[in-house]
């Protein structure tokens, strides 16, 4: 049984959200007070209301109340985005995600009952900012807390050197979890600590912030 997504307005991050669990068999319910938007994603939608996503009763008639999770998408108007969460928990809503452009807004938001605050914008700067600073990297999505997923060719130190041997969860709190051909999508996370890192791929690995705000500094010095 595929899941249930709601999604509170479709901007291009509640569209994004819309398109991409499209291609994953879910099934979506989206309200926007825009009738343009709406019968633009019609076809990715398994039903699209037109209306105020602050009407508790509207969402329910929507049926936003059978979602597994909730996205509140719309983060320019804080009042919408509160009544909006608190109309879903009211619902029952399992998860309730909310979208915010500020500290504050996360704080109040967090407050009220929403599972998860995400700052896209500033998430999103962070890690090209980061990404900027770390040439050496082809990827840096900061996570949750005080770490990072990083995507990286190996230093030339490690080249013919086992995983076992740099011992980097141990020395660097970084955890590899999966390598990849650099030609290809597939990332394989099969290995052992007898795996051999080789200069034909990319590394992927959750590393602590701090590993990653001195990620050429450590591994010059492995």
């Amino acid at each position: 049984m595929s899941s249930a997504i709601g999604i509170l307005g479709l901007g291009v991050f509640g569209t994004t959200i819309a398109k991409t669990l499209h291609k994953y068999d879910c099934s979506i319910i989206a309200v926007d007070n825009h009738e343009s938007q709406i019968n633009q994603l019609e076809s990715f939608l398994t039903r699209g209301i037109v209306g105020d996503i602050t009407d508790k009763d509207l969402l329910r008639a929507a049926g936003i109340d059978n979602c597994d999770t909730v996205v509140v998408a719309t983060g320019r108007n804080l009042e919408s985005s509160v009544l909006a969460v608190l109309h879903c928990k009211a619902l029952g809503i399992p998860k309730v995600i909310a979208k915010v452009k500020s500290k504050t807004a996360k704080e109040v938001l967090l407050k009220i009952g929403a599972d998860k605050v995400i700052s896209p914008e500033r998430e999103t700067g962070i890690s090209l900012a980061k990404h900027i600073l770390h040439r050496d990297t082809t990827d840096l999505i900061e996570l949750e807390g005080n770490v990072s997923l990083i995507e990286f060719h190996p230093p030339a130190k490690w080249i013919g050197k086992s995983l076992a041997q740099l011992k980097l969860r141990q020395n660097y709190k970084m955890n590899i979890i999966g390598y990849r051909s650099k030609h290809s999508k597939e990332l394989n996370i099969q290995f052992t600590p007898d795996y051999v890192f080789n200069e034909d791929e990319l590394i992927m690995a959750v590393a602590d912030n701090n590993t990653v705000d001195h990620f050429e500094e450590y591994t010059n010095k492995m």
